[in-house]
């Protein structure tokens, strides 16, 4: 991995921590403006972060198919959350942060490929 994509990679992944920590604090029962939307987009615009770091070192790679094999693997999809349901925003939230987190890490040890199902190169298909 070329060093500038590693340190690209490394700003994003400290950021997405900074994001989880503070989904992870919010209060359902005390929900704050906007932040059922924030939950929902702030990690579909850092897996757009990724994508583009990732096709800066690797332009023979699609855009959408990279952003897809990111953002794929999320297993709620938000047509899903309830609008009224505060707690379904933050499983969404911290599941979709923990999804680009995920894909970080396989991109840091040369197991994500955006053209195989879920895009991360599982262990038993060495």
């Amino acid at each position: 991995m070329s060093q500038d994509l590693n340190a690209e990679l490394s700003r994003i992944y400290e950021r997405c921590i900074e994001q989880v920590r503070a989904i992870a604090a919010l209060d359902p029962t005390k929900p704050v403006e906007g932040w059922d939307q924030y939950t929902c987009t702030a990690a579909k615009e850092f897996a757009s972060d990724v994508e583009m770091a990732w096709i800066g070192a690797h332009p023979e790679h699609e855009v959408r198919d990279t952003y897809w094999a990111i953002m794929g693997g999320v297993p709620i999809e938000h047509e899903d959350v309830l609008a009224d349901s505060p707690t379904r925003y933050i499983t969404y939230g911290l599941t979709s942060f923990a999804r680009v987190l995920q894909c970080i890490e396989a991109m840091r040890v040369g197991r994500f490929d955006p053209h195989v199902p879920g895009g991360i190169i599982r262990n038993d298909e060495d």
